[in-house]
Order: structure tokens, then C-alpha cells, then sequence
């Protein structure tokens, strides 16, 4: 758990959520990074210096459209303070003694080192730093910030991890019966964590490519009417409502006929909901939803089933091991 006591005048390591969708050199949503604000604040106020990592997307190397560079905007407006960029090619290490208490290092996937599971890597990110503060949720894929750092420097979970775990945990051990999944999606390795997770729901239901032909419109792009409608009884039904991917193709504001329907009766159903996903995060607004309308919005969509899946997440698992 973060105190004030682990960090007073430490040189805090933060791996945040910083995979946001940016456009044109903008952050389009900024929902994961509002989410991770109370740990940020916590940070500034009572850690010497922060140092944030993350990643962005996937680029293959040093790439422009990659950069942090938007996000480290965006979070400059959300908190009213400066922020260094640290540039690709220096470490944090360099950076301990400038005058901003906050910076944040280019994007880690620059690196060919962060997928690599690299040591010498890890200790390189870690050099000058007291404690490492885990606050991304999403990330669960082995990967050095993930894998490694943890070994190298005392470690704690942020704020919000903490809230996703204890919300996850709530839906597996304390559920509100009857429980439904809706899921959605076109990737076979989902679809099989989904068979893992279906039998601790009293009910499953699958759009997108997961749907079955006859649910779905002629084009297959959406789920159709009649499936519509049974999905929307099902939720009047439940009282506690898992969610993970729009229906449909709804970007093309063709196909986005069902996520709506669907989104819409998840908010005005009495159920608690938890809604998941990057699609599904990028879906709420842009149907004219609000995020504050769900009972919790989780920022990743894989690892929360990950997580409906085993129980646990690969950073617990680690920390569980490093107190024996």
C-alpha cells in the first residue's frame, strides 16, 4: 500500500497507464490518465522527485507518432505544473538532480530492451530511485517495467491498482446474483479466456465476432435487432454486469446502433456494472456516454479478464513472492 511514510522525500519510479489514444498530437481521451492523478498528486506532494514510465502503443523503435510528448501535455494541464520530457536515450538516472519534481521518460517501447525482459535495462530505469510506485493496471504482459524493476527496487501499487483489484475482487468473491458478461470481440485468444471466466457467470452473452451468425446483422458488423433486444432483457434481469467490448464496429456510425442500445441499458439498469476495455473506453464518449454513469470503469480490458480469469495479477504475484 502507498503512504506518505514509504515515500517522504524519496525519489519516487512511477509506471503509469499512459497508453492513451492520441490524435494529431493530441490526447483524444484521458481517461487513464485522470484515473492515476490521485497517485501522481500523492507523489508531488510528499516524494522528493517522481520520475513517470510508461508505454505508448507499440512502435518497433524510436518513432515521432509514438512519442509521450501529448501525454506529457495533457498531464501538464491536468496537474498545473511542468514536466520534463526526458528524452529517448537518457535514463532516469540523469535526471534525479533537475529542478522539476516531476518528469517524465520518453515512451519505453523506444527500447527494444522493455519487451526483451532485459536486467541490464532494469537497472538502468532504476538508477536513482528510492521505491518503485506500480500504478498500471493494464500493463500485465511480462516486460521489464513489469518483470524485472520490481527486483531491483522496493515496490507498492498505486491508488488505483489498488481500487481495481479490490473492485474485481468484489465481483468474484461477493457477487450480485444473477451475474452476466457481455463480451465482445474478434481475437481467438479472447475468446478462450472468455470459456475461463463464462462459468462464474450465471450468464454470457457475446457480440462482435464472438456472436453467432444468427445474432448477427447481414453485414456482421453488428449485432442485429432481435439479439438486441434479448441482451437488453438480460440486463434488466442482473444485478451485478461485466462488460468488455462494443457490440459492433460502431466507429463508423453505421454499426453502433446496438452498442447504444446496450451502453444505454447497463446505465439505467439498477445492476452494479464494471466496464472494461480500450475499445469499450473509447466507445462511452463517443456515443454520448459518461464514464461517472457506470459503477466502475476499469482502464484495461485484458487484464481485467486476466483477472475474472486467475484471480491475480502478475505485479501481486510478485511482490507476493518477494515477502517470502
Amino acid at each position: 500500500m502507498l503512504t506518505k511514510e514509504l515515500i517522504q522525500n524519496k525519489n519516487v519510479l512511477l509506471r503509469a497507464d499512459l497508453d492513451v489514444a492520441v490524435k494529431d498530437g493530441r490526447v483524444e481521451d484521458d481517461y487513464r490518465l485522470q484515473a492515476i492523478l490521485p497517485t501522481i498528486k500523492f507523489c508531488l506532494e510528499h516524494a522528493r522527485k517522481t520520475i513517470i514510465i510508461g508505454h505508448l502503443s507499440r512502435p518497433e523503435g524510436p518513432d515521432p507518432k509514438f512519442s509521450l510528448a501529448p501525454v506529457v501535455d495533457r498531464l501538464k494541464n491536468l496537474l498545473n505544473q511542468d514536466i520534463l520530457l526526458i528524452h529517448s536515450g537518457f535514463s532516469p538516472g540523469e535526471s534525479w538532480g533537475g529542478e522539476l519534481p516531476l518528469a517524465v521518460m520518453e515512451n519505453l517501447r523506444f527500447d527494444p530492451r522493455e519487451e526483451k525482459i532485459d536486467r541490464g535495462y532494469a537497472t538502468e530505469l532504476s538508477q536513482g530511485a528510492d521505491i518503485y510506485v506500480y500504478e498500471a493496471f493494464a500493463t500485465y504482459r511480462p516486460c521489464t517495467s513489469l518483470s524485472l524493476i520490481p527486483e531491483v527496487l522496493p515496490t507498492v501499487t498505486g491508488f488505483r491498482f489498488d481500487e481495481e483489484i479490490s473492485t474485481l475482487q468484489k465481483v468474484l468473491q461477493n457477487p450480485l446474483h444473477p451475474t452476466l458478461l457481455l463480451a465482445s470481440g474478434a481475437k481467438p485468444d479472447k475468446l478462450e479466456i472468455i470459456k475461463q471466466i463464462s462459468p462464474k457467470f450465471d450468464k454470457v452473452l457475446l457480440g462482435g465476432l464472438f456472436a453467432k451468425p444468427e445474432d448477427r446483422t447481414p453485414d456482421g458488423l453488428d449485432i442485429n435487432e432481435t439479439a438486441t433486444s434479448l441482451f437488453v432483457g438480460e440486463i434488466n434481469l442482473a444485478k451485478m454486469i461485466v462488460l468488455n467490448g462494443p457490440l459492433g464496429v460502431y466507429e463508423d456510425g453505421i454499426h453502433d446502433r446496438a452498442t447504444k442500445a446496450i451502453l444505454g441499458a447497463v446505465i439505467a439498469s439498477k445492476a452494479f456494472s464494471l466496464v472494461g476495455g480500450g475499445d469499450t473506453l473509447a466507445a462511452i464518449p463517443s456515443l454520448g456516454f459518461s464514464y461517472s454513469s457506470f459503477g466502475f470503469v476499469s482502464t484495461g480490458g485484458g487484464a481485467m479478464l486476466e483477472f475474472l480469469a486467475t484471480g491475480t495479477h502478475p505485479i501481486l504475484d510478485l511482490l507476493k513472492n518477494s515477502l517470502k
